[in-house]
């Protein structure tokens, strides 16, 4: 199998199982340091937070692990706002974040927060001018994304947490700034202190960890409330037992990416650019959705294939076993077009042909030579067959 949807979820590494099996046979205790066993498991956590903080230039004790992603974000979210004194209280982020994002923001609005959607340009980048002109004293949380996890933007954090911080001043109080680094940790280094965010999300499964495993940066001095209670554990914020198992294989999945990042990341940039010459030399009537070159994440590559449904596309080549991603509604629960790529400006036709591709570490050129040697039939047979046809020159 070739996989090429590593945004949605990436193979474990060997390395990482290995490291989870170890947790599993031998710190199986509940952390605690009261026994040998407990306070092995304990250290356990404790070096995973020391990775993670040093990562990204914060503490160990700003640092807790999550279930997912998802959770991350529920409890930044909500934990933060809900724990803001704001009249009239209003949050914000932008039209084409992450699902989790957008799903919590609903919830708030029908609990009362007004809710202001930021709009992006052509390449999905946030529209900074809008994000400066909605932020006033009734503001309560910001929330925006490094990568956008369908077009593959990188997002301009720091200008944004720029605004924030002069808008903060402007208003009295900090105004809580979340980041969602989920679709970012692959291929962008993080310094929480130069982007000025308060809060940042993670996900393990995004950079070859385990599923069921995420993190949570909070700034020392962030108002929190918890969302979810039950017995106390190292955070009040993620009550119960935690997951020592999934902890030491996120811990060892943050070790390997930084062991060779620099490397790792020009790696995958030069198997999308391949990939992108392959497609662009080979297949006409093509888009490219997002920026093209250094705005655009290293392992990323979005395509609207015009006058073809791009579900089948995806279809046809996992029946080569060849995995990748659409954007098509018919791949979709909701039957709709993808939301990201009509806030870009594609009609339901190029959003209904689009195809992600999204590369890891472990692919290679081979990877790439035999997807291209598979797409371009698949293209050429599906247009063959198509009622749309492209204009006659």
């Amino acid at each position: 199998m070739i996989y090429l949807d590593n945004f949605r979820s990436t193979m474990v590494a060997p390395e990482v199982w290995e490291a989870m099996r170890t947790a599993a046979i031998d710190k199986y205790a509940v952390p605690a340091a009261f026994t040998q066993c407990g306070t092995g498991a304990a250290e356990l956590i404790e070096r995973a937070q020391n990775r993670l903080a040093a990562a990204i230039g914060a503490s160990q004790n700003e640092v807790v692990f999550t279930g997912s992603g998802t959770e991350a974000i529920n409890i930044a979210l909500r934990g933060s706002t809900w724990a803001q004194a704001v009249d009239k209280p209003e949050i914000v982020t932008s039209e084409i974040e992450y699902p989790a994002t957008l799903a919590v923001y609903r919830a708030l609005e029908k609990e009362g927060y007004r809710a202001h959607y930021i709009k992006v340009d052509g390449e999905g980048t946030y529209d900074l001018d809008q994000l400066s002109s909605v932020l006033n004293e009734h503001t309560a949380m910001v929330s925006l994304m490094g990568v956008n996890h369908m077009i593959g933007t990188i997002e301009p954090l720091a200008d944004a947490g720029t605004i924030i911080s002069e808008a903060s001043q402007h208003v009295g109080r900090r105004i809580p700034y979340h980041v969602d680094f989920a679709s970012a940790l692959q291929t962008q280094r993080l310094d929480v202190d130069a982007v000025k965010a308060d809060l940042v999300s993670f996900s393990s499964n995004k950079i070859h960890g385990p599923k069921g495993v995420g993190a949570l940066y909070v700034r020392k001095g962030t108002k929190m409330r918890p969302i979810t209670f039950g017995s106390e554990s190292y955070s009040p914020l993620v009550p119960g037992t935690p997951n020592t198992m999934g902890i030491a294989g996120f811990d060892k999945a943050i070790e390997l990416l930084y062991a060779t990042f620099d490397n790792d990341v020009e790696h995958m940039r030069s198997l999308t650019n391949r990939l992108a010459t392959g497609i662009r030399e080979h297949v006409p009537h093509i888009l490219l959705n997002g920026p093209d070159g250094a705005g655009r994440a290293a392992s990323h590559l979005c395509y609207s294939f015009l006058f073809i449904e791009g579900e089948a596309i995806m279809m046809f080549l996992d029946m080569d076993e060849i995995v990748v991603d659409t954007g098509s509604a018919c791949a979709a629960a909701t039957l709709k077009p993808n939301y990201i790529l009509m806030a870009i400006g594609r009609n339901h036709e190029q959003a209904h042909g689009s195809i992600r591709f999204t590369l890891s570490r472990y692919n290679t050129e081979a990877d790439v030579d035999t997807a291209l040697a598979k797409l371009v039939p698949i293209v050429e047979r599906l247009r063959a067959q198509s009622t749309i046809r492209p204009p006659a020159h």
